[in-house]
């Protein structure tokens, strides 16, 4: 049984990675699926026809979430296209390895509004809407690094940490009709490992106690749970997908 069938979902930062995951595990449990890119709006469109031809409902929309006009429109275009908005994953994300002296305002804030700011507006551009129709879900994917620096650059761990606080907050704000929840993954399969040597992946996965990089997949499936009436109990929580690295 499909457990998302009839509903839609936004994925924000969905044209590769953890975001082309969740929107492709979502599509498989029955949902319409809103797609999201920034720049790489031909890969988002790539995915989008990927779910379509496996006989689900699909589109492909460009905006920078980065922007709190984009982000509002981005939700604001899904529900006028598909009717409804009924789970929103704010995925979209970037890592910057600036040190402590060559983060400057620019850097900032541009780390801030991509983690913080966009799934503000987008959160709350859907809560608007999810309110109306009695229910909704909405997803922060967040990270590990938010909970533990470890020897992440610092305005991505303060980012990171900002978006478990929105998470709160708005499980405060948007209940009872609306669960908020968040992921942290830790080290995960995408391209931001793609140069690393074997030496120092095996480095890494030594650190992990599970002894491996989580799939993309993975974080797709845990996203399918929280979207879904089998977490219908659980807001305001961080679910954390590390291998055991960070604990809550």
């Amino acid at each position: 049984m499909m457990r998302l069938r009839h509903r839609v979902a936004v994925v924000t930062g969905s044209s590769r990675g953890i975001g082309r995951a969740i929107a492709q595990a979502l599509a498989r449990e029955g949902a319409a699926v809103v797609l999201n890119a920034a720049r790489s709006i031909g890969e988002a469109q790539a995915a989008a026809d990927a779910i379509v031809r496996a006989g689900g409902r699909a589109l492909a929309v460009q905006a920078d979430v980065g922007d709190p006009a984009d982000a509002r429109a981005l939700i604001g275009q899904a529900a006028e296209t598909l009717g409804r908005v009924d789970i929103l994953v704010n995925n979209a994300g970037f890592e910057d390895r600036a040190g402590l002296w060559q983060i400057d305002e620019a850097r900032w804030a541009r780390m801030l509004a991509v983690h913080v700011t966009g799934p503000f507006f987008a959160s709350r551009a859907a809560g608007e809407i999810m309110a109306r129709q009695g229910r909704g879900a909405i997803i922060n994917i967040a990270s590990m690094r938010g909970i533990e620096p470890g020897d992440a650059p610092l305005h991505y761990s303060v980012s990171k940490a900002a978006v478990l606080m929105l998470t709160r907050c708005l499980a405060r704000d948007l209940a009872p009709q609306i669960r908020v929840n968040a992921i942290a993954p830790g080290y995960t399969e995408t391209g931001s490992h793609a140069g690393r040597t074997i030496a120092e992946r095996e480095q890494i996965a030594a650190r992990i106690p599970l002894g491996r990089f989580i799939q993309p997949e993975e974080i797709g499936r845990a996203a399918v749970f929280l979207a879904s009436d089998e977490s219908a109990y659980i807001t305001g929580q961080a679910l954390i997908v590390s291998g055991g690295v960070v604990t809550g």
